[in-house]
């Protein structure tokens, strides 16, 4: 991941700290969006995409510790770094425990932030690189497929229909959804599908039994 590319939330309810975070995290080509409160967050996660985020753990609205805990189990997996006064050993551990993934003490260099931000970006990136099923690895830069270690190759349908699939794990997906994000179109009959699924099953006996048909609506990975 480039830093051009990475796009930034700041949610610090100190309007100078923050205007100056941002100047300074913009002039590192990063793309930077603030907030100054914790409220509507989830709504804007949702709509947008982030691939960091600096959370004030003190805000108007709270400790910031227990929404993230909100966040985390509604499924957000964006990464985040407390910034914080709070400086004690158990505050260091309450918020890992909480779901964040790097913690940074104020007053604080910005050196030592930058440093921590570009690490956990790449720590990241290598992360979301691969979508995880079971004993299954879904292996995105190269579209490879591993289970217990054991690689195996997919075509270029197995894999859009495998991608899709763990990326909506215990979602029900509609047929219609099937064919407009697999397929790429929204004509594709019910018959190619359950087709392609069938081949997908027949090659795969390990994850065969964890997609479900639910008859006249779709399938679910489960």
């Amino acid at each position: 991941m480039s830093n051009s590319k990475a796009r930034i939330l700041i949610i610090e309810d100190d309007e100078d700290l923050s205007q100056l975070l941002a100047l300074k995290l913009r002039s590192n080509t990063y793309d930077i969006v603030t907030l100054f409160d914790f409220v509507g967050i989830e709504d804007l996660l949702s709509k947008e995409s982030f691939d960091l985020v600096l959370i004030d753990r003190n805000l108007p609205s709270g400790d910031s510790l227990e929404k993230l805990k909100i966040l985390r189990k509604k499924g957000f997996i964006e990464p985040v770094i407390f910034l914080t006064a709070k400086t004690l050993h158990e505050d260091l551990l309450d918020g890992f425990e909480g779901g964040c993934d790097d913690y940074i003490c104020k007053p604080f260099k910005f050196n030592e932030l930058l440093v921590r931000i570009k690490a956990l970006l790449k720590r990241s990136q290598r992360v979301f690189d691969k979508l995880n099923f079971k004993n299954f690895i879904l292996d995105l830069e190269n579209r490879n497929l591993f289970h217990d270690d054991r690689e195996i190759k997919l075509s270029n349908l197995e894999f859009e229909l495998l991608k899709c699939f763990f990326e909506n794990q215990n979602t029900l997906l509609s047929r219609q959804f099937l064919s407009e994000n697999v397929w790429q179109n929204d004509l594709t009959s019910d018959k190619s599908i359950n087709i392609a699924l069938s081949r997908l099953k027949n090659k795969l006996p390990q994850i065969k039994t964890h997609i479900l048909s639910i008859r006249g609506v779709g399938y679910k990975l489960c």
